[in-house]
């Protein structure tokens, strides 16, 4: 779920809770640390935070802390005076001074350097922020929202996050819960997206087949939401009848298909290789090496095939000898 033109879907009571957690927050100042793995929707429950609270009539600024070169996430963060750097013709004011009165939201904060880690924890002690090749300090009134999918508790311990800033951030906590664990929602999200790509690709008027939504509820959706959503956008693309069927869904053709009903015999390789049945996590580097396989390596058809960026598809394929588990042609 990407923006502001969509919307929270919760069945789940377990989703429900987070979200109740979240309204009641929205009514404080207090620093949230959201964590969850990629596609959860974190960017969405940061908004739906800032639009509860006192702040929804100032700017909400997301940034995508390991979408941004290191380089320059300092001067995007906290903006520079003209002739900072080379190719600074002007002085600019950083997303700090933007969100000043409303809500700064670092997405992917456990990929920032520890350099910076230090500048931002300055920032939210003190509240101002001084420009890259200034000397004086601009004050701020900002709340900072975070969100990452890392495991801050072990980067603390591991010394790759620093721990006062974590403690700074993690005033209170929100884990958004995986898809597979609040399969309560795939219906009504899976027909919210059907009548979202329907309206935008112009399609004629579409309704899913009656076995879908089993075929929905059993997958692992290691890409979660933002998975789910890009499924069901290409089969509304793919569709030229009145109903979408699981063909469709799979991408009617036999390599998406492998990609979506290949888990048995993969579960059996990996049981086989192992001996013993693997973690969420363990299973889901095995995946991702799987759809590799299928993709013939390219990694950014892999990545948007399973609804994660291609970093976090790096990442979790390291340290990781999975392909030896799938059959070779």
């Amino acid at each position: 779920m990407n923006g502001n033109e969509d919307r929270i879907i919760a069945h789940s009571p377990h989703f429900i809770s987070i979200l109740e957690k979240a309204r009641k927050v929205a009514a404080s100042s207090a620093n949230v640390l959201i964590t969850g793995e990629s596609g959860t929707g974190k960017e969405l429950i940061a908004r739906y935070i800032h639009e509860k609270s006192a702040r929804d009539k100032e700017k909400f600024i997301p940034i995508n802390c390991s979408a941004i070169p290191e380089h320059l996430l300092e001067a995007e963060l906290f903006g520079h005076s003209k002739g900072a750097f080379t190719g600074a013709s002007s002085s600019k004011p950083g997303l700090f001074e933007e969100a000043h009165g409303g809500t700064l939201f670092l997405d992917e904060i456990g990929d920032m350097d520890l350099h910076l880690q230090s500048k931002l924890l300055r920032v939210i002690q003190e509240k101002k922020v001084k420009r890259v090749g200034e000397n004086h300090y601009r004050p701020l009134d900002i709340r900072i929202l975070a969100a990452t999918h890392n495991d801050l508790n072990s980067d603390v311990q591991n010394k790759k996050f620093r721990e006062d800033l974590f403690f700074r951030l993690n005033v209170v906590p929100l884990e958004i819960p995986p898809l597979r664990e609040r399969t309560e929602d795939i219906q009504p999200l899976a027909q919210y997206f059907l009548q979202k790509y329907s309206a935008r690709h112009h399609s004629h008027e579409l309704r899913f087949g009656p076995e879908v939504f089993d075929f929905l509820r059993a997958q692992a959706w290691v890409g979660n939401v933002r998975e789910l959503e890009n499924s069901i956008e290409r089969a509304v693309v793919l569709c030229d009848e009145p109903e979408i069927s699981v063909d469709h869904i799979q991408g009617g053709s036999r390599k998406n298909a492998l990609m979506m009903t290949g888990w048995s015999s993969l579960f059996d390789r990996v049981r086989e290789k192992e001996g013993r049945l693997l973690s969420l996590e363990e299973f889901s580097r095995h995946y991702i090496e799987y759809a590799l396989h299928v993709n013939k390596g390219a990694r950014e058809k892999t990545a948007k095939d399973l609804g994660i960026d291609r970093k976090t598809l790096y990442r979790r394929t390291q340290s990781t000898d999975s392909t030896e588990l799938v059959d070779r042609p």
